[in-house]
């Protein structure tokens, strides 16, 4: 039996925050998001600013003010792009001065840049030291035709860096079966949900697979729905255990683990 009643509160491990040119949603802020995660049943969201992965430091003052105002609701990725400098002391004081950072995003296909490019090795060599989170894209091929988040670059990224904690954003859409693999073979590395309820019997397939310890919740909010996400999970044929290790206890497993500056 199927149960859309919970008795847990769920946390959303992939999330942006602000606006996207041309995209519209009302809650882009950290006061309307917070007041929709009351409505949804969300107790904590991990987000990056759009605005600030697409001109790095713009937003930044944006998720420091959110998790600053709402500790506890609201943690923060820190962004980087390999289009401008990367400042690996700026990166670790914002760490040191901000504990609501949980960890670091990056976006490849978007900045046309492989995962594997020299630009991002400091930012991975950085994350591994410390051993932090990273959340990166990850898809087989973009709308430019390129494969700059493809299986083989996240590959190469985990058998070079195997103490950071490494979450598969989007699960390799395009070549879900070989994340699925990826996530058998290497301990630190997890799927996550954002859009992938569009690929019917995926959730099935992962748990069947790799098992629901492996895959995290998370759902692109706001610029996607919550809801249709989490219809997926809940309506997917897997346990009530299942469930609530993706909707939570992974998330929460993840962030007490040790690990930053």
């Amino acid at each position: 039996m199927i149960r859309f009643d919970l008795d847990y509160k769920i946390i959303d491990m992939h999330t942006h925050m602000g606006q996207q040119y041309p995209l519209y949603y009302p809650e882009h802020d950290a006061d309307s998001m917070v007041r929709f995660m009351d409505e949804a049943g969300v107790e904590l969201i991990i987000s990056c600013p759009c605005e600030d992965l697409f001109t790095p430091g713009m937003k930044r003052r944006q998720i420091i003010d959110a998790m600053t105002k709402y500790p506890g609701r609201i943690k923060g990725y820190y962004g980087v792009s390999p289009l401008s400098q990367i400042n690996l002391n700026d990166i670790k004081a914002a760490f040191v001065s901000n504990k609501g950072f949980a960890g670091i995003k990056v976006l490849p296909d978007y900045h046309r840049t492989a995962l594997t490019s020299a630009v991002y090795a400091p930012v991975f060599e950085f994350a591994d030291e410390y051993k932090l989170l990273v959340l990166s894209h990850t898809w087989d091929v973009s709308m430019n035709g390129e494969s700059c988040n493809s299986a083989d670059k996240v590959v190469e990224i985990l058998e070079k860096y195997k103490n950071m904690t490494f979450i598969m954003g989007h699960s390799i859409q395009g070549q879900a079966d070989l994340a699925i693999e990826i996530a058998k073979s290497y301990h630190n590395s997890y799927l996550d949900t954002c859009d992938t309820c569009r690929l019917n019997g995926l959730i099935e397939k992962i748990v069947d697979r790799v098992g629901a310890q492996r895959l995290v919740f998370g759902t692109d909010f706001p610029m996607q729905g919550t809801y249709h996400q989490l219809g997926a999970v809940l309506g997917a044929r897997i346990t009530d255990k299942d469930r609530k290790m993706i909707l939570r206890d992974n998330a929460l497993r993840i962030m007490t683990q040790p690990g930053r500056p």
